[in-house]
């Protein structure tokens, strides 16, 4: 605890003391190093497959202007990240916005039910709708944002029995990542407990849950498929996806050459996304694999239960147009553009077909 105020107590002073001034001459010289903080292991695929990457192309990018320091040590819980990286603790920050319940609801537009079909689809649609539409929704002082994604298909991962239908989820306790996701599993009878990924295992393994949503990458990842003996996948589309962000700290951004802004921007945004739904399906092809291994059973909810799904999480899809109305933003246009992105840019298509 101490390292740690000491840590954000140093980073807060350099912070506040702002960049110094140089020459020319210097800047060409000496490149700027940003610190990047991650609450994550090294070899996890957000780390290893999304954050690296972007990090090694935007340095080979820059001429010389940018270089990264991942911090191999977390300084705080997942949902903290976002401010330290807005107050200068950090210069480069990542997460999951809905670590921060209803703080960033305008850009989780994706995380609401059924948005999307895929991982392609669904980062596209996420970094698209932000770029037409973010700049009014004020979610984001203190960050530029440089890259939004979301996972690939979460299931219903059970210490029990599979469900059959999704009457069989009321009464049960599921581990969640977002309000949003909570408020699904709430709809749908069961009883959320929100926690970060970092603690979910020691849930599922206490029995503090009966079950969890999650991509298959994660269950293996956070070393959750011992405790797993069921997986139901839910017909009709993603049930929900988390959104997750990449951002600089915005006087720190001010502060860079162009050519690293730009070299940011060039390997951010829709490459980012992109590059994110290749990682996720690669994990996920792992996941599976580890699942399989232990002998877990799979099922598919029964397409009857599609209806009364999308029925009762009708009321979160209402109530984010509602608050779309109250901030003065066009929610229905935003949805529909949402749509139209992930249809554009969903995985499964039919090409040379005559």
């Amino acid at each position: 605890m101490t390292d740690k105020r000491s840590f954000l107590k140093a980073a807060a002073a350099t912070a506040i003391a702002g960049p110094a001034i140089v020459t020319s001459k210097t800047a060409r010289a000496q490149a700027a190093t940003l610190r990047v903080g991650s609450w994550l292991p090294a070899h996890h695929l957000i780390v290893a497959g999304i954050v690296r990457p972007w990090m090694q192309a935007v340095e080979a990018d820059s001429e010389g202007t940018v270089k990264f320091d991942l911090m191999s040590a977390s300084i705080g819980r997942p949902p903290e990240y976002y401010d330290f990286c807005a107050n200068g603790a950090i210069d480069v920050g990542f997460g999951v916005l809905g670590h921060n319940p209803n703080r960033f609801l305008m850009t989780e537009v994706m995380g609401m039910p059924f948005m999307s079909i895929d991982p392609w689809a669904g980062s596209a649609a996420s970094w698209l709708a932000f770029t037409k539409y973010g700049a009014r929704y004020n979610e984001h002082k203190g960050v530029q944002l440089v890259g939004t994604w979301v996972h690939s298909e979460p299931y219903l991962h059970m210490r029990g029995e599979g469900l059959r239908t999704i009457d069989d989820l009321k009464g049960k306790k599921i581990r969640v990542g977002s309000a949003i996701t909570g408020r699904i599993i709430q709809a749908l009878g069961g009883t959320p407990v929100q926690l970060p990924p970092t603690e979910a295992q020691q849930a599922m393994m206490s029995g503090v849950a009966d079950g969890i949503t999650f991509p298959m990458e994660s269950i293996e990842f956070f070393k959750i498929t011992p405790a797993i003996k069921a997986t139901t996948k839910i017909p009709g589309g993603l049930l929900y996806t988390d959104t997750f962000w990449l951002g600089v700290n915005e006087k720190k951004w001010a502060s860079l050459n162009p050519k690293a802004q730009a070299a940011m921007q060039k390997h951010g945004g829709m490459a980012m996304a992109l590059n994110a739904a290749w990682a996720w399906t690669s994990g996920d092809n792992l996941g599976r694999a580890a699942l399989e291994k232990a002998g877990v059973k799979f099922n598919t909810l029964p397409d009857s239960d599609t209806a009364k799904i999308k029925a009762a999480l009708k009321p979160l899809n209402d109530e984010w147009l509602a608050e779309a109305k109250k901030r003065g933003l066009p929610g229905e246009e935003i949805i529909r553009y949402a749509l139209d992105m992930a249809d554009r840019y969903k995985a499964a298509k039919r090409v040379n077909v005559v």
